[in-house]
Parts: structure tokens; sequence; C-alpha cells
């Protein structure tokens, strides 16, 4: 990777409740965005690709008996914005002095919210993973973890805080055997040791690099080989989660399940195998259409020859033309290309080659962000999206803001927000568009 060049982090989350429990006690922090009370029930799923200095995702797995560890999950997850305004906005500030201010704060916060859980006493694994100017910083407290697959090998860079013989554990689930091994976890109090996390080595992110930051309801029923085996696959984030947390619960896991996966790339634009798909789909299509129309220009000669046109092939094409096109008048060439674009989803020209006539059909466009994200006044975020066919050039992708007193968006589609509010930032190809809200604050 040229260290000196900006990186394009894609990453994608998912949680789900599990196949046993009734309630999600898991929460992930993903750039701003968390599970939130609202929809603790209900599987979680969140996929960006943008530009920043600092990046910032965790996951955390909460205890507690009565279902109660998703108070002490969602505290520790509320509270990492600070984290990231820190790192971000102070110059003096390290990552290490920024998260250990977090989880000194946090450790308390959650050890004295018993008020708020009916007197039972909660606590939450961590596993955080920052990506800062390039370079990465990963902790953890408890048994959730972040691995790094580089050079197709899987290395774990969180260290386990599980209980060895003769060694003091917390039992704060009522299944007591699972959760009674961990040491260390946010709500420690000092009888129980001092609550400090386990610190990996800050490295250089390179191009390739790819990050799961998971609970136990993950690396609990997948061994490394069959991570290591999902993460060799040429997909995207998103892509990845998918099959990692259909693995994890396809099994008998009584469980929750969240994944984080944060892919580094080049930025520019980059081959998927859902594209792939896509695009054998858009050819299969195309390859059916030409048959087609052989098919038909052959039984219309046929016809011609017996009628004793000896212009009629051509006649009958135009007619062939009309027909795919109900309601319109083609007088001329030009209108009839008109039309014909008109009966196809929607075109958008290729200004570079105007007078080819060159067009592009395009069936839709799709985010690939969130369509609802928020954004700190000052910072800068880039959206993206896929077309479907993906032969559409990015450039033909036009962005707008209907408030650019809040969000402005540049011809690339990087959003800067600029003061507190909503904006809706509407990407167009053709007559496609899509949409997405940017919250500032």
């Amino acid at each position: 990777m040229q260290t000196s060049g900006k990186i394009l982090i894609r990453a994608a989350a998912e949680s789900n409740v599990g196949n046993a429990r009734g309630n999600n006690e898991d929460n992930v922090y993903f750039n701003g965005d968390y599970i939130t009370p609202r929809n603790i029930g209900r599987p979680f799923a969140i996929k960006t690709g943008e530009y920043t200095d600092v990046n910032v995702f965790a996951v955390f797995d909460g205890m507690g008996r009565n279902n109660t560890g998703s108070f002490a999950s969602l505290v520790a997850a509320t509270k990492l914005d600070a984290v990231t305004d820190r790192i971000a906005f102070d110059t003096d500030v390290t990552p290490d002095d920024a998260v250990l201010t977090y989880m000194q704060e946090t450790n308390e916060l959650i050890r004295d919210q018993r008020r708020e859980t009916g007197g039972v006493r909660t606590a939450s694994t961590m596993a955080l993973l920052i990506i800062e100017h390039g370079n990465a910083h990963i902790y953890n407290v408890g048994d959730s973890r972040v691995y790094l697959y580089r050079d197709k090998q899987l290395v774990k860079l969180t260290r386990d805080h599980v209980a060895v013989e003769g060694q003091k554990s917390v039992a704060l689930t009522e299944e007591g055997v699972r959760h009674g091994r961990i040491t260390k976890f946010l709500g420690m109090n000092s009888r129980e040791g001092k609550m400090e996390p386990f610190r990996a080595k800050p490295f250089k992110v390179k191009k390739g690099d790819k990050f799961l930051v998971c609970s136990d309801g993950l690396s609990d029923q997948l061994d490394e080989d069959e991570i290591t085996v999902c993460l060799a696959k040429r997909k995207d984030p998103f892509g990845h989660t998918n099959e990692l947390m259909a693995l994890a619960m396809s099994d008998d896991s009584d469980d929750n399940v969240s994944a984080i996966v944060v892919e580094a790339v080049e930025p520019g634009f980059h081959i998927t195998q859902n594209m792939i798909f896509v695009a054998v789909g858009c050819l299969i299509m195309a390859v059916g259409v030409l048959i087609g129309f052989v098919f038909g220009w052959l039984i219309g000669s046929t016809q011609s020859s017996y009628e004793g046109l000896d212009d009629y092939s051509e006649i009958e094409m135009d007619q062939t033309i009309v027909q795919g096109v109900s309601g319109s008048d083609m007088t001329t060439e030009t209108t009839t290309a008109a039309s014909v674009s008109s009966a196809i989803p929607t075109t958008v020209p290729n200004s570079s080659t105007a007078s080819e006539e060159v067009q592009y059909t395009v069936y839709g466009l799709t985010l690939r962000q969130n369509n609802d994200i928020t954004l700190q006044r000052g910072r800068t975020t880039t959206l993206s999206v896929e077309i479907n066919p993906d032969n559409v050039p990015q450039s033909y992708v036009k962005w707008s803001s209907d408030n650019e007193k809040v969000a402005t968006v540049d011809e690339n589609g990087k959003v800067k927000a600029l003061k507190a509010g909503q904006a809706t930032i509407t990407a167009t190809a053709g007559n496609a568009t899509v949409t997405c809200l940017v919250r500032v604050k």
C-alpha cells in the first residue's frame, strides 16, 4: 500500500438475537451508529464506504441476569462518540488517552446503573477497533475479539480475559458457566481487580487488510479456519458479515451473535462478487434479447419473400421497434431512438461520445451506505452507489443536496457537514435516483 495516500474504509455490521434468546444483549458501535432500545429485538445491519480520518468500530457483549446485560452494552456504545470526537478534534489527545478515559468513565456508569435494572448488576465485554490516519489501534476486555486477515493469514489481535485455575471470575448470567469465566469487563469494582484493557501494538493499515470485530457468539461457533475461508473470498464486507452470521447461527447456538467486517482498499472502482453476479445476469439477459431479435428478423425476412416486397425486412424492423413502445409517435430516426430508450428502464447518454449516440441502460441505483447517517459538524463522508448494470461509469451519477446550508455534496459524492440540521442527498443517473438523509449535530 502507498502509505502516503488515503485508503478507503469499507465496512459492514450485523447483530442478531440468535436462535434461543428473546433479547439481544449485544451492541455494536459503527462510526456513530449503534443498536437503540427501539430496535434491540430486531436484526441490525449497516454498511458503508467512506473516506474519514478517524473510523471507530466496536462490539459489546452485555452480561446480567434476566436479560439486563443490554443496559450495560448500550451504555458502552453510546459513550463512544466522545472517543471519536476527542481523537478527531483534539490534537493533544492520543487514541490511548481517549480510550482509557472512556473506559474508566464507562466502567463507573455501568457499575452505578443498578437502579435502572431493578437492582440487578450488569457488565459488558468490549472489542474496539480504531483506524486513525491509516493506523490501526485495537483494545479489548473480556472475550469479544478482533481478528486481522492479511496475506492469506488470520491473526487474533486481542487477548481473551478468561479465568485460570484459582483465579476469580465474574458470574453475572443465569447460565453462570458460559460467562462465569470472564475476568475483565466494563462494570468491574475494585475488589475484582483493576479494569484495564488489553492494547495491541498499533500498526499501519495495508491495502487488502480485513478486520473482523465479533462477540463470542460468533467466535465460539466458528473456528479460525472457517473464518479464514470466509474472509479469503472476494466479497464486500456486507457479503462477509452475511456469511459469517449465517454460519454462526446454523449450529445450535444459544447466544447473541454480532460481527463487523472492515476492509481497507484504494480509492476507485472495486469489483465484488455481487457485481459479478449482476454482470453475468445482465449478460444472459442481453444474449436472450439478441437471440429473440435475430429470430424475429429471420421470421420477418421469410414473410417478406412470400409478399414479394424487396424492402420488407427493413420495414419489418421498424415495425418491431414501434410495437415495443406503446403510444409513441415515431416519425424520424431521431424520434425512434428516443422512444426505444423510454421503453427500457432508464438510460444515460455517454457525453464523451455524443456523436455516436451511445447510451447506457440503467436498471437502478443502490446506496452502499446506510440511507440515514449522522455526522458531526465539520466532518465529511463520501457516499457511493452501485449501478445496475455496472458498465455504466460512476461519472454519470449526479449528486445534489436539498439543504446546502446544512450539508453540501460534490460531484464525487463527498458530503461535508456545515451546521446542525438535516439535508437529503440525492444521487441521480438518468431517471433512477436514490437518497440519503444526513443528520448534522
